[in-house]
């Protein structure tokens, strides 16, 4: 029991990190979807266009959402990966693929 509480106490240090910026916590998503490559090239930038757009949506989920200069290509449906929402729970950041369709 008490090697467990110290692996725990890491666990969850490393858990808070990887989802403490929305930058950090969307590059760990990409890395989770397959693609560590894209994940460690790619820059993150502000999605200007669809903040503006659904400024009132994205308010209810407490939400942003980000383009990828470099993103990954998805071979099964053929589309280019290359905006995400991520949202805010407290103090941690949680990303997912965003599609307007």
């Amino acid at each position: 029991m008490k090697k467990l509480i110290p692996i725990l106490v890491i666990l969850g240090v490393i858990f808070m990190l990887l989802h403490s910026t929305p930058k950090i916590a969307l590059k760990f998503h990409i890395i989770l979807m397959g693609y560590p490559k894209e994940a460690l090239i790619t820059d993150i930038s502000d999605n200007k266009i669809d903040n503006r757009f659904h400024k009132k949506k994205l308010a209810t989920l407490n939400a942003k959402t980000y383009t990828l200069t470099n993103p990954p290509f998805e071979k099964d449906t053929e589309t280019e990966l290359d905006t995400f929402l991520v949202r805010k729970f407290g103090i941690l950041y949680f990303a997912e693929y965003y599609s307007l369709i």
